[in-house]
């Protein structure tokens, strides 16, 4: 199901937003999954149990890291997997400088897109976060609020969306009851909105799957909506650029909902109105803090100098060497770090085949390893 949903998210970023992703997403992402299909991954790894079953499943991975650690896992994954394409008489594919970009937005959206809900578990936070004090599922009560009546079935995201715009509302009921504001976190939107569908009684209701958003509009939004104002020029809140939010949209949602209260008190104080968002806002929003801070890989020029001679590169990479290898003199520097994962990966076939004459096997490579050789060979790239 969430495999669906993706795809049909990525249809959407092609077609409603082809340019709003410039400088931060491929312009089409869904080309990630054709890379996925097109390279052979698919006939060993599975998303949600969509594919072989050979290697992991990547939907249960949840890839969460930069190209540095795709390309580090696919290198010391590489042995493995060329014996077992051995065995079922399947070419090795190399790989292009998009390609590697590709797959790796592919990879990283999933995590964006989270998991399925759970019907059980939306049964529980519906009991245990007092929801069923104001709220009613399924049946008539004049005193309590219908939460399936809503014609088009409601996203995880939508359904947050829903709650922040009448955030002040529930706060100000709840403290009549004297009952604190719930708080959410992990996949729970998920769960507690896939179980108010399950329960829905008014038959058949269109699908609307969550659209992943855009994050340079949520960069607009970020600013309009006076975030900017809070969490960067007055830094009144915690600054976000610093943040790493490389987490669910649901998670993120979670986040924004349980500073909600701190949040109503401090638009009191300096008068500012209570943000709400319609369509795909939130979306959009949730999307630019999740890019905005990308996770970081520390590496040096010189780590990359001495794993240059420890990892044996030096054997082969020297002036009239046997192997026909390029000597490090001479070597022309990458024009993108998406280059150099090409060529790393194109390139380990060969470096396997030269160090299994000589009885060594191939190096192994960390995250910060990769990123370190490559600012050596490109050292005017910036780190």
């Amino acid at each position: 199901m969430r495999l669906k949903a993706l795809i049909f998210a990525f249809i959407l970023i092609a077609i409603l937003s082809p340019n709003s992703y410039a400088q931060l997403l491929p312009e089409r992402p869904l080309e990630g999954r054709m890379v996925f299909e097109e390279k052979g991954c698919v006939n060993c790894h599975s998303i949600d149990g969509s594919g072989g079953q050979i290697g992991p499943d990547l939907g249960a991975y949840s890839f969460s890291g930069t190209g540095f650690d795709l390309v580090s896992r696919m290198w010391n994954h590489s042995p493995k997997m060329l014996s077992k394409m051995g065995q079922m008489n399947i070419k090795r594919a190399e790989f292009t400088p998009e390609d590697f970009q590709n797959l790796q937005t592919f990879l990283y959206f999933l995590r964006y897109l989270g998991k399925s809900g759970s019907v059980a578990k939306g049964r529980e936070i519906f009991t245990q976060k007092k929801c069923i004090l104001c709220h009613v599922i399924g049946k008539e009560d004049a005193s309590k609020v219908r939460l399936d009546k809503i014609k088009v079935y409601a996203s995880p995201l939508f359904l947050a969306q829903s709650m922040w715009n009448h955030a002040i509302q529930m706060h100000r009921r709840l403290k009549s009851l004297h009952v604190t504001p719930p708080t959410f976190t992990g996949n729970e939107f998920a769960d507690l909105s896939i179980y108010i569908r399950a329960v829905s009684t008014l038959g058949e209701r269109e699908e609307r799957y969550m659209y992943p958003g855009s994050p340079r509009e949520g960069e607009e939004l970020f600013k309009s909506k006076q975030c900017y104002f809070c969490h960067v020029e007055k830094k009144i809140g915690p600054d976000l650029r610093t943040y790493n939010m490389n987490k669910s949209v649901t998670e993120i949602a979670g986040m924004m909902w349980n500073h909600a209260e701190k949040m109503e008190e401090m638009t009191e104080k300096f008068k500012i109105p209570w943000p709400t968002f319609k369509g795909d806002e939130m979306a959009n929003l949730i999307s630019y803090l999740y890019f905005m801070n990308p996770p970081k890989i520390s590496g040096s020029k010189e780590e990359g100098r001495r794993l240059f001679q420890e990892k044996g590169c030096i054997k082969c990479h020297y002036p009239d060497n046997p192997y026909k290898a390029p000597p490090i003199a001479e070597k022309k520097p990458f024009h993108s770090e998406n280059a150099f994962f090409a060529a790393l990966w194109n390139h380990a076939p060969r470096m396997e085949e030269i160090l299994y004459s000589r009885g060594e096997g191939l190096p192994q490579l960390s995250a910060s390893g990769v990123k370190s050789l490559y600012l050596y060979l490109n050292p005017k790239a910036n780190k």
